[in-house]
């Protein structure tokens, strides 16, 4: 028998993004995000490992067409987010942006 839990959090994209199961960019915003996670039996302390991830759509478009969550998988989304926010990493998400035919903020006018 395992033991799981589900934890709830919001996060903050503060560029378009892209998770897989949806078509095109998500705007930037705050989502809400429900973890999935199960007791991992063989820690030292208590600990538990990420199973799956409910990220909640709000926008009209998303729920007119009935996908009011996306399941990602949680190192997906913890990818995005680093993508997100790191400075460093600016290149590689304007290329991102650009590929799902988004205009990067640098290039906005």
């Amino acid at each position: 028998m395992s033991i799981t839990r589900t934890t709830h959090r919001t996060v903050t994209f503060f560029h378009p993004f892209h998770l897989p199961n949806h078509a095109g960019l998500l705007p930037a915003g705050e989502y809400e995000v429900d973890t999935l996670e199960k007791l991992d039996p063989n820690a030292a302390t208590r600990s538990y490992i990420k199973l799956e991830c409910h990220v909640y759509l709000w926008s009209e478009k998303d729920t007119a067409e009935g996908k009011a969550t996306l399941l990602v998988d949680p190192k997906v989304l913890e990818s995005a987010l680093a993508l997100d926010s790191d400075p460093l990493r600016e290149d590689e998400r304007n290329q991102m942006i650009k590929s799902f035919g988004g205009v990067p903020a640098d290039n906005a006018a």
